[in-house]
């Protein structure tokens, strides 16, 4: 069965901002203005034309900010010309970033629709031939923080239906199962009670890739992601949405990885190396190559893939890596590796101790016992997150003080107490204490 309709979906792009953490000068092969928000909005742009799709909806934080909207004008202006010219019907809401900038560049945009603004709800029908193909329901911020459930209004005053069995989308900037919260927490059992065919969302960076590219047992709902990675967390592949609507009217979604920019994360053991500089030439080498074979297949090759490596294992000269890597000697190790620009935004050394932990728990002394906690803290089990919890408890007071709260503002934060991040901390402190410890108990068994 045809589709009835082809719609193209774009999460969070943050015109008027630049991704931190990539080098700025072209003499690597690409230039930073081919990486920034425009740049990837004016892939999202040729995509759509080239596809021919219905309408384009974006799911807020189209705008970085209320004085971003300056730099903001002549990429968002150009793309929605070209849209409108290509008979593409241009539908958003606003985000907790551009509350007050979407609304200033709306009025000033020709054929930009944007839905509930002043946190109403309203409907969109996106037509072809005057026939209704998709009702699009949408909702807006209408201050920057909003403590409340918008979608918990929508259930007590639920809007009209369109006449016919034409499907529902939902188009919200929200914070989903989050504990309360001031960017519209909303639960996805509301979502659910909705019974609309498909909720596409915004705030969140990361794409919800099991929610969105759902069974057909139940509908899509989720975040689409930013458009591009705008920092080195945001790993993975990003890009705009296709929203397919079946001649059943059926909703389905695919996602097109053409971002310009991506960042990956990896580890690099170091074991076997003689030498820093095998370490660099690795890195130059066969690190960049496999870091591209491992995307290549997924869409086309990024212009630029930016690598933050973790040194693991051990090696007799990682004193020396340690060294190299704080002289800033590996900071301009670039390549361009089929057209890819790899560049790496930052090299961790997490090599462990040149004596096996395994070894070193087996003694009855200080080091024996961190050694025992880094091991249990390595694996997955009981005992591992229980360490977890003990360390979090421990911290929490500090992360949670009134002098962080701004920090939860920016786009781009990650919770340091997250199992992830904690263990990620407690190893690479842990290691380095164990050195010391075996390097002062080495000096006092020499004197």
């Amino acid at each position: 069965m045809a589709d009835r309709a082809e719609l193209l979906a774009i999460g969070d792009v943050h015109l008027g901002t630049r991704p931190s953490r990539v080098p700025v000068d072209g003499s690597w092969g690409v230039s930073s203005e081919e990486l920034t928000p425009a740049a990837a909005l004016g892939l999202a742009v040729d995509l759509a034309v080239e596809r021919g799709v219905d309408a384009v909806l974006f799911a807020g934080d189209v705008v970085e900010s209320t004085n971003a909207r300056f730099e903001a004008v002549p990429p968002l202006e150009n793309a929605v010309r070209r849209l409108v010219d290509a008979g593409i019907q241009v539908v958003a809401v606003a985000g907790n970033h551009d509350v007050d900038a979407l609304p200033r560049l709306a009025s000033l945009l020709e054929g930009f629709t944007l839905l509930g603004a002043g946190g109403k709800w309203e409907s969109y029908a996106v037509t072809k031939d005057g026939e209704p193909l998709a009702e699009i329901i949408g909702w807006s911020f209408g201050a920057p923080r909003v403590r409340e459930s918008p979608v918990a209004a929508l259930l007590e005053s639920p809007l009209p239906r369109l006449p016919g069995a034409v499907p529902r989308i939902g188009l919200l900037h929200a914070d989903l199962d989050a504990s309360g919260g001031p960017y519209a927490p909303v639960r996805q059992v509301e979502l659910d009670e909705t019974g609309y065919d498909a909720w596409l969302l915004g705030h969140i960076h990361k794409p919800s890739i099991d929610r969105l590219a759902t069974p057909a047992d139940r509908p899509p709902s989720g975040y689409l992601g930013s458009l591009v990675g705008l920092d080195p967390s945001e790993t993975g592949p990003h890009g705009p949405w296709i929203v397919r609507i079946g001649g059943d009217g059926a909703v389905g979604l695919e996602r097109l990885s053409i971002a310009p920019l991506r960042w990956e994360h990896l580890q690099v053991p170091v074991d076997g190396f003689e030498h820093p500089d095998d370490v660099g030439d690795a890195l130059l080498g066969e690190v960049a190559e496999e870091a591209v074979a491992r995307i290549r297949g997924a869409g086309p090759l990024p212009r630029a893939l930016g690598l933050r490596v973790r040194l693991t294992g051990a090696s007799p000269c990682q004193d020396g890596i340690r060294q190299t890597i704080a002289s800033g000697a590996w900071n301009e190790l670039r390549r361009v590796v089929d057209g890819t620009a790899v560049f790496y935004n930052r090299i961790v050394p997490a090599m462990r101790p040149r004596l096996e932990l395994a070894e070193i728990a087996g003694g009855d002394d200080p080091a024996a016992l961190l050694a025992r906690r880094l091991i249990l803290l390595e694996e997955s089990g009981d005992a591992s997150r229980q360490l977890l919890e003990d360390a979090r408890a421990a911290l929490d007071p500090t992360a949670s003080r009134p002098v962080w709260a701004r920090a939860g503002d920016h786009r781009s934060d990650v919770d340091p107490l997250s199992d992830e991040a904690l263990r990620d901390t407690l190893l690479r402190a842990g290691m380095h204490a164990l050195e010391a410890m075996l390097a002062q108990s080495g000096e006092r068994a020499l004197s």
